[in-house]
């Protein structure tokens, strides 16, 4: 191309010039015509725009809508860890006022225990309070309702610290006797139409007990034990307690063949591996839940299963030294090392509480499922077992006076009153999340 000469430059300037001047009149009259910039845009293309936007709003709205109408999740109170202090108050019964309910073994103030300082302890959790036991707020919970106990002799220890609980405020009506073994027993409390029972099932699962024929438990993990799975469609709060008879010698069958021992059987019974107890413990524990959410129908009202963890023992040296278990005052936290025997029994206990919860919510069930975690509150009372008092006077001799040096222990039961109310005062405050949540969800 050629260098532009200035002729050809005026030329060109003329012609944008009078181009400009023909075409903004066309732009203006187009500019008249036409709808505004925004509607100008195609209908499609704003119908989505405004569809968006809307959906957006409403979105915003709902969310902010369901934030006003949804309470904030309340923290839950883990009551697992803490420490036991001083309380003057003491506690609501004694065993006077309720000797008819409590088993005389844990009668311990009247089989003459001296000293009462393992009376005036509670437990403190870390990082929230835990009140007091309120009978009438309990049994206004239950009202209506059955709360039965099943498992060994801690489940019937607990049971009876509840009815003492209750029965310190409003009068209870012992409606079946277990007999001498206290093994299944019943309470009424008309003025709420609520009952209380305790079921004996130490394995949880169906299991023949040693005896003199025969040193060894025979636990069957594929069987429940009907004699309380039969009764729970008509139970509405299920507290499962077990765990010390697994210690205890036994073989292990399932769906007829033996899986398993704990001290095997020498022969002539076939040899056996010894496969301890933790694994059997979680499968109770596992299978025991399963069969309550598996028999609570989906047509009843809500359902609440409790497992209570492990209960430690408190043995020191021979069951039958005076030295057994004679603290008088709890363990202050980091004074005692809990065993690894105690934490794995913890651990196991509430893991298949938690697993169990998942499945029944997996299921649709009605069944809500939580862990009472006692095993570090327990472990920290040494003081609060019957020890040697769990016979009246056991150091009064024949009569001859001679003094007894040596006495049997029972270091695994607690005294009532005693730490065992503590777990009662858990229970109450999981009954009340309970039943506000079932209220919630209507």
């Amino acid at each position: 191309m050629g260098v532009s000469t200035p002729l050809h430059q005026s030329l060109t300037k003329k012609i944008l010039t009078l181009s400009l001047y023909a075409i903004a009149p066309l732009a203006l009259l187009v500019y008249l015509l036409s709808p505004s910039p925004i509607t100008g845009l195609s209908s499609a293309s704003t119908s989505k725009t405004q569809q968006g936007l809307s959906t957006a709003a409403g979105a915003a709205a709902r969310k902010q809508q369901r934030a006003k109408a949804s309470p904030v999740p309340e923290t839950r109170c883990d009551y697992s860890e803490g420490e036991w202090v001083p309380n003057a108050a003491g506690p609501r019964y004694n065993g006077t006022s309720c000797g008819a309910t409590i088993k005389d073994g844990q009668n311990c103030a009247v089989n003459g225990r001296p000293d009462t300082g393992y009376l005036h302890w509670r437990w403190r959790p870390r990082g929230c309070a835990l009140p007091p036991f309120a009978p009438a707020e309990f049994l206004e919970l239950v009202r209506g309702r059955h709360v039965a106990f099943v498992g060994d002799s801690l489940a019937r220890n607990q049971c009876e610290s509840l009815v003492c609980l209750l029965g310190s405020e409003f009068p209870a009506k012992l409606v079946q006797d277990g007999g001498e073994e206290r093994k299944f027993r019943r309470w009424a409390f008309p003025s709420h139409n609520a009952t209380v029972s305790v079921f004996w099932s130490p394995f949880l699962v169906n299991g023949t007990e040693k005896s003199p024929f025969d040193a060894h438990n025979r636990i069957y993990f594929d069987q429940p034990d009907e004699r309380w799975a039969a009764e729970v469609p008509g139970v509405d709060v299920v507290v499962l307690s077990f765990g010390q008879w697994f210690m205890l010698p036994a073989v292990y069958y399932d769906r007829g063949a033996v899986i398993g021992c704990h001290h095997c059987p020498p022969p002539p019974e076939p040899n056996r591996t010894e496969t301890g107890f933790f694994g059997v413990f979680r499968l109770a524990a596992k299978n025991a839940l399963r069969e309550v959410i598996a028999r609570s129908s989906a047509g009843r009202r809500e359902k609440l299963a409790v497992l209570m963890t492990f209960s430690p023992a408190h043995f020191v040296g021979e069951w039958d030294s005076p030295d057994a278990c004679a603290r008088t005052q709890p363990y202050a936290p980091g004074e005692n090392e809990m065993s690894y025997m105690h934490k794995e029994m913890w651990r196991t206990g509430a893991e298949e509480a938690a697993a169990a919860a998942d499945e029944a919510r997996e299921r649709g069930s009605a069944v809500t499922v939580e862990a009472l975690e006692v095993t570090r509150l327990a472990d920290m009372r040494a003081d609060g077992h019957p020890g040697p008092y769990f016979h009246a006077f056991p150091f009064a001799g024949d009569g001859g006076g001679k003094k007894r040096e040596r006495v049997p222990n029972d270091c695994v039961h607690w005294c009532l009153p005693g730490p065992i109310d503590t777990w009662n005062e858990i229970l109450l405050q999981i009954v009340k999340r309970w039943r506000k949540n079932a209220s919630s969800s209507i």
